[in-house]
This record gives C-alpha cells, sequence and structure tokens, in this order.
C-alpha cells in the first residue's frame, strides 16, 4: 500500500481512488457505467471496497459504517437510476448530521454545464433541492474535489457528493492543475457554512449554571453531541455535582454510565419512568436534535419545565430545517468540548468560595430512580404470548439480551418492533447502537446498513433486527450480509414477523381504514438464507427462548459465521410510541 500512495495520479477516477486511499477509508459501492472505472482503480491500489447489490444500501452501509466507529467511509454509484436509488438513504444521512462522501456519476460534462442524456436525471438540480452540498470532479480538480468533500463531510457533520461527469471518469489529468489543488466546485454548489462562530463559552456557562442551581429537579438529557465531543466524562461529573438525573437519546445510550440515568427519552422512554421526565423542572439539552420522537410529540416534559439547549451546528442554515420539536428558552450554539470544561470550573469556583446549596438534590430527595415497568402501569408487559397466541415482542427480545453475546452491534431497521429494541436489547457503548432510517422515518435500510456495520466492527457480534417488511423491501443486500456476517465475530438477522406493516395497522386500523394493504403474505424466513449456504431457524414458542432451548444452541452451534432468526411474534401489542 505504501508504495500505491506514492504514485503520480494520472486520471480523474485515479486520482479520486488515490485520496480514498490516502484516508485509509472503506467505499461501498454498486458499479455501472459512471463509476466503473473508479471501481477498478480501488481494486488495483488494494483500497478497502465493499460490493453492495443495490444503489441505496452502498450510502446506507457508509452511513452505518460511520456510525459504527467514526470514521467517514465512501459511497459510490453510477449515473440516473444509479443515483436516483441512493436518494433516499442521502436524504437520512442528511437529516441525521451523517458524514459521508457519495462518490457518483452524472451527467457528461460539455462546454462547462452538465448535458442530460435520456437515462440521465438533473443531478445537481435535484441535489440542490435537497441542500447536499456537491463539488464537481474533473481533469482539473480530481484530487482537491476528494480532499475537499472528506474535510467538509467531517468538519460539517454532513454528506458531501464528488459528481463524476460521465464523459471525464478516464479522462486525463491537467499536470498543471495536480500543483494547484484546488477543488473546482462548479456549476453548481450547496454551501451551508456560517462564519459567524459560537457563542461565547464562559457567558454561556454562567447562564446554564445559575439556571441549573436554581432548579428542584434538573434533568441533563444527553444526545449524539456528547458520543461525538467526547465530553461524556465531563458531563457526568456536571450531573453529579447537580445532583442532576441523567436521560439519554437512541443514539447516545450507554454514553453516562450512572444509576442515575432514567434511560432512553421520548417514544422508546419506559413507561415507569414517564412521570419522573414529567417532574423535571430544568432540562439541559446536550447535542440532541429534539425531533418529534425524541420529545414524544411534545409529551415527556412538563409544559412548564425550563429548557436549555446546547447545540453546536457549523451549517446553521441547515440545523435551521432541523428544528426542535418542542420549544426551547434558551439556545446556545457553542461546542461542548468548550463549555462542559467551562461549567465544571465555574462550580468549582463556587465550591472554594463556600457557596453551599440550602435543598436538597432531586437525587437525594427521590433516593432511586423508579423501576423500568409496571405492571399496572402497563398490563401484560411481562407475558410470553400476545393475546392471539403469539410471542409477545418484548418478551422476545427481553429473551435476546440474555442470550445474545454482550460485545454486541445491535442494528435496527424501522418499523413498529423499532419502539421495543432500546428498551430491552441493551449495547455496550452508544456507537453499538445504530438506527440508519430514523431520521425521516424510513423502513428497508436494515440489511444494508448492517453490512456496513458488520465489516466496520467485525469483533462485535452483529445482531440485525429488522421486521418482515422491511426486511423483504431491503432482500438486495441479504447477500453482502450475510457474507459481511461470516466474518470476525458472526452475526444474525432475527426477523420480528407478525405479517404485517405494524405500525401502519396499529396507527390507521383503529381509524376505521380497511386493513389488507397493510398485511403481509406469511413467509418463513428461516429458509432464506438456505441460497446463501447460511442457516435458519424459526422460532415461535417461548421455551425456544429459554436458557439452553434451542434458540441458544443454535446461536452457540453457529458463532462466528451468520445466520437467520424468523421470530413470529404477535401484533397486539402496542409500542408506546404510537400510543400517544
Amino acid at each position: 500500500m505504501t508504495s500505491s500512495l506514492r504514485q503520480t495520479p494520472r486520471t480523474v477516477s485515479h486520482a479520486i481512488a488515490l485520496e480514498i486511499l490516502r484516508r485509509g477509508a472503506r467505499t461501498y459501492g454498486v458499479v455501472g457505467n459512471g463509476n466503473i472505472y473508479l471501481a477498478s482503480e480501488l481494486q488495483l491500489l488494494e483500497s478497502p471496497y465493499t460490493d453492495m447489490r443495490h444503489e441505496a444500501g452502498a450510502i446506507a452501509a457508509a452511513d452505518a459504517h460511520y456510525r459504527a466507529t467514526g470514521d467517514v467511509a465512501v459511497a459510490t454509484t453510477t449515473y440516473g437510476p444509479g443515483f436516483t436509488n441512493a436518494l433516499t438513504p442521502l436524504s437520512e444521512a442528511l437529516a441525521a448530521r451523517i458524514p459521508l462522501v457519495y462518490v457518483a456519476g452524472v451527467e457528461p460534462f460539455v462546454d462547462d454545464t452538465l448535458r442530460p442524456r435520456a437515462m440521465d436525471v438533473d443531478s445537481l438540480g435535484i441535489l440542490n433541492a435537497l441542500k447536499v452540498r456537491t463539488i464537481i470532479a474533473g481533469p482539473t480538480s480530481a484530487e482537491a474535489a476528494v480532499y475537499t468533500a472528506f474535510e467538509f463531510a467531517r468538519d460539517a457533520r454532513q454528506p458531501v457528493v464528488v459528481a463524476v461527469p460521465h464523459n471525464l471518469v478516464d479522462a486525463q489529468l491537467e499536470r498543471e492543475a495536480i500543483e494547484d489543488g484546488v477543488a473546482h466546485e462548479l456549476p453548481v454548489t450547496t454551501s451551508l457554512t456560517d462564519t459567524a462562530g459560537a457563542d461565547d463559552a464562559q457567558r454561556a456557562a454562567e447562564s446554564i449554571i445559575e439556571q441549573l442551581q436554581n432548579a428542584e429537579r434538573p434533568l441533563l438529557l444527553v444526545g449524539r453531541g456528547v458520543v461525538e465531543s467526547a465530553t461524556a466524562v465531563e458531563t457526568k461529573l456536571l450531573g453529579d455535582r447537580l445532583g442532576a438525573l441523567f436521560a439519554t437519546t437512541a443514539m447516545a445510550r450507554g454514553a453516562v454510565d450512572s444509576e442515575w440515568s432514567l434511560g432512553i427519552c421520548g417514544g422508546f422512554a419506559q413507561r415507569g419512568r414517564l412521570e419522573t421526565f414529567r417532574a423535571a423542572d430544568v432540562v439541559l439539552v446536550l447535542g440532541a436534535s429534539m425531533n418529534l420522537l425524541q420529545m414524544r410529540k411534545g409529551t415527556v416534559f412538563n409544559s412548564e419545565a425550563k429548557i436549555l439547549r446546547v447545540d453546536w451546528d457549523p451549517t446553521p442554515k441547515a440545523s435551521a430545517l432541523r428544528a426542535p420539536f418542542i420549544q426551547v428558552d434558551q439556545l446556545h450554539r457553542v461546542p461542548l468540548e468548550q463549555l462542559l470544561p467551562v461549567m465544571l470550573q465555574e462550580l468549582g469556583d463556587a465550591d472554594s468560595a463556600g457557596v453551599t446549596r440550602d435543598k436538597k438534590t432531586w437525587r437525594e430527595t427521590i433516593g432511586q430512580i423508579p423501576d423500568a415497568e409496571d405492571e399496572a402501569l402497563d398490563p401484560g408487559c411481562f407475558a410470553e404470548r400476545g393475546d392471539d397466541g403469539k410471542l409477545d415482542p418484548r418478551h422476545v427480545l427481553r429473551r435476546l439480551d440474555t442470550l445474545l453475546p454482550q460485545e454486541r452491534s445491535v442494528v435496527t431497521d424501522g418499523g413498529h418492533f423499532l419502539g421495543w429494541v432500546g428498551k430491552y436489547l441493551s449495547c455496550p457503548d452508544p456507537q453499538a447502537t445504530v438506527l440508519v432510517g430514523g431520521a425521516i422515518m424510513t423502513i428497508g435500510l436494515g440489511l444494508s446498513s448492517a453490512t456496513g456495520v458488520a465489516t466496520a466492527r467485525p469483533d462485535r457480534f452483529t445482531a440485525l433486527i429488522s421486521g418482515d417488511g422491511g426486511t423483504q423491501m431491503a432482500m438486495a443486500d441479504l447477500g453482502p450480509f450475510l457474507n459481511a456476517a461470516s466474518q470476525g465475530a458472526g452475526g444474525a438477522l432475527f426477523v420480528m414477523n407478525d405479517a404485517a406493516y405494524g405500525a401502519e395497522v396499529h396507527q390507521y386500523v383503529p381509524k376505521g381504514l380497511e386493513e389488507q394493504p397493510m398485511l403481509l403474505d406469511e413467509v418463513n424466513f428461516a429458509e432464506i438464507g438456505r441460497a446463501f449456504g447460511v442457516p435458519g431457524l424459526r422460532v415461535s414458542e417461548p421455551e425456544q427462548l429459554a436458557d439452553g432451548g434451542e434458540l441458544a444452541q443454535f446461536l452457540a452451534d453457529h458463532r462466528g459465521s451468520a445466520c437467520i432468526v424468523d421470530l413470529v411474534i404477535s401484533r397486539v401489542p402496542v409500542a408506546d410510541f404510537l400510543k400517544e
């Protein structure tokens, strides 16, 4: 590889591949006319490359790769239909603030503009409508385009598209441009960077501390921003100094290891702890989007609670598109790695000055965190079966939590079952929780995102939890997932099979809509791996989930390889995020 890095770039595709290699980035791709030269160059350079089967899967896998590791990955597709197939996961990456570099084939570049053919679409028009930054790579800018894309993606936490016109994929580089190293963002680029800068950390710290010290029941809501800024230790120290309670978003669960954590906030919150959430009088939100699900459609906090939000987004115009679901009383735009040390210093200065509290902390008042579940609050929550006799999904996930290896990544597709995964299936750290699709509420990205996770973290068992509808939607990338999961610690596809689009059933059948379009044919997913040489097991009885039972033995027999488990679940229980 060292000798490859010393190569002088020759063509546009060779230059792009060299810059990807220098970054040490993995590429996920589906080849076509628009990117076949790039794929070939990556292969010749021995740059890490994973073949996907659907263009949406290439983007989703690169997205998940970042979520599992913090390393920016690359996706690549051809032009036209290959490009349009990638738009849903690209929208997800933008909404979720996931940095990735998407090298996309686009229309030919002629006379300083892109010239669509019959099979093309207006690629730059679409990308501008999505507000995705786009850089054209050509003979005068290929290396610099990729360099700029990686830098912007990382700093702005956004996907960036490197657009490669079809007629330039094998064009020779212009030698003077190589020395120039300037990325020419022509003819269109969408730049959302604001140079106004952050708020003053000292003033923000003083204001926030005053509110928290005056609070009777302070709560710290920890988001993914805490994880990405590596400030979990400081966050825990802050909460401990204040006697505050903690909660996390789904993507930050496990970030703060404390007996005083209420767990996940919002639609995935434990029912037994909702009243405690609603008792908070001051909530400090650290690096969380405060979207509809995190805010439980506006019901997770008391309407009288004062909400203080800290969120640093270097692209505030994009941030405006992600406005919080509820009203914020104070917004502080400052990086957490700057703010939290100042806050701890302020609290330390107060202690040194002999300032003492004249009231009990919230922790002292409540004594302990309430139980997560309560039969009185949620009748049937401990049942093994639903009223229809099929397995209760809550029981299934509790048992999986016990039976699966503790060193695991939990990848979740979208669907009704999603409301229980965060409650019952634990993870060793925040990067072990991967949910691609949640930001825009899409399903069908599970198999491809699990491919990215299994590839990025082969040291961990990859548990993909997917619904029957989402699994069938994503089937194109079953092969890549099973191949990736066959390496390292192994992995499994667990299909939560209720023979329905369960979320739609529970939302719209009660409103009088016809149920039939929401139902799916019965499928035995345990059989679908046979064509790939992968074993499967169908689980429909509680005894199969017992310690030492059939599932435990099946997983033990296939440790370190891939397998499929079809879980026949009841569609009677309704997840909380659909109830409220």
